[in-house]
């Protein structure tokens, strides 16, 4: 049996994924290392901040964090040091899921060799990858209860995509997508949509048997929309694109908390939903964002994800009562009523015909 390691329930960690800009084009920059390099020298920052897959990216993750309100403290002090860092160096940090019109072939893989044997072995995939998005990670004080909140997690992933877009674009190209990054993850081997299990006991027999074959050489190698997180004890959403402002940031944070909180205290087990209703729910968000399909997996009503989003509020209601947490929902509120970072970018575009007025939006609406 994989072992667990227990945690407070619904501590929160977040992981957040940036790009990394040339301050004078707004392209993408390999400024990832000398960024890192600068961070390690600041003692707030030396342990928070991570490189990622291509070296045009940078992650900065969170402490374990009792609830938003601490996250936010931590996140505003600390963001703010990173972009002014960033700034001064000549790069600015961008908050979205994919770069409008930086070419992929262009990019290169951070110096790490599990990096560089991931590109080798993906290839063309490989070199198509560079998203970047929001992880959140909730504390489970059980295995089992990890289970329980990732069966009923899974069959909600595609309404936290719907409320996150942010990858319309890609090499210059309108893709006809508000989540294209969500496609190019499909792409990866152990990606995607995951599946059921009865059990933990079946989770951890399909990692064993995984990790034997040589399949994978950790848990985290699973790279699925969510999953169970064994080391840290934690349930980890994976499936949002990254938001463009630090509100709705916190906003999906909200959210997910909630929805925990209220899976957990109900104690009821999901119902079964065939993986063609899910994959059908996760295209919609990908494909059409909030205007999307989402058949409801209790009571098989087919509504937008606009319309959707009023019933599963009110289902996490209680919780965001209990955990004081309603108002940082406000800003998905008002995502729901104006779109994501997704549209505004759409908009922009049709607007300007400009990718970097675009970019510059979004880099003056981070902090709204």
């Amino acid at each position: 049996m994989i072992a667990f390691r227990e945690s407070p329930a619904l501590t929160l960690g977040m992981e957040i994924e940036f790009q990394v800009l040339r301050a004078e084009d707004l392209s993408l920059a390999p400024g990832g290392p000398l960024l890192l390099a600068e961070a390690r020298k600041v003692p707030e920052l030396a342990e928070w901040v991570r490189p990622e897959f291509i070296r045009s990216m940078l992650e900065i993750v969170t402490p374990v964090c009792q609830g938003v309100a601490e996250a936010e403290a931590w996140l505003r002090e600390n963001l703010s040091r990173l972009f002014k860092m960033a700034e001064v160096r000549g790069y600015r940090l961008l908050a979205a899921s994919l770069h409008p019109f930086s070419r992929a072939a262009e990019q290169r893989v951070w110096e790490d060799p599990r990096y560089e044997s991931l590109r080798e072995e993906l290839q063309l995939v490989g070199r198509r990858f560079i998203s970047q998005g929001l992880h959140i990670h909730l504390g489970m004080p059980s295995a089992e209860e990890a289970l329980r909140a990732y069966r009923w997690f899974r069959l909600y992933t595609p309404v936290f995509l719907a409320l996150t877009t942010s990858s319309p674009f890609y090499e210059g190209e309108f893709t006809g997508f508000y989540s294209y990054r969500s496609k190019l993850f499909e792409a990866l081997p152990l990606a995607g949509y995951p599946r059921d299990f009865p059990s933990y006991a079946d989770f951890s027999a399909l990692v064993e048997e995984l990790l034997g074959l040589g399949i994978i050489n950790h848990p985290r190698d699973l790279w699925w929309d969510v999953r169970p997180h064994p080391l840290f004890g934690t349930l980890e959403l994976r499936v949002c694109d990254l938001p463009s402002r630090f509100s709705e940031i916190l906003a999906v944070a909200a959210l997910a908390r909630a929805l925990a909180r209220t899976v957990l205290s109900e104690k009821a087990e999901p119902p079964e939903v065939p993986m063609e209703i899910l994959r059908y729910n996760k295209w919609q968000a990908a494909r059409h964002g909030l205007e999307g399909f989402f058949v409801d997996p209790l009571t098989r009503r087919k509504n937008t994800f606009r319309e959707f989003f009023r019933e599963f509020l009110f289902r996490c209601a209680g919780a965001l009562a209990e955990t004081g947490e309603r108002p940082y929902v406000l800003a998905l509120e008002r995502v729901v009523e104006e779109g994501t970072s997704a549209h505004r970018q759409i908009n922009l575009y049709a607007e300007t015909q400009d990718f970097r007025r675009v970019i510059e939006s979004l880099l003056e609406g981070f902090w709204s």
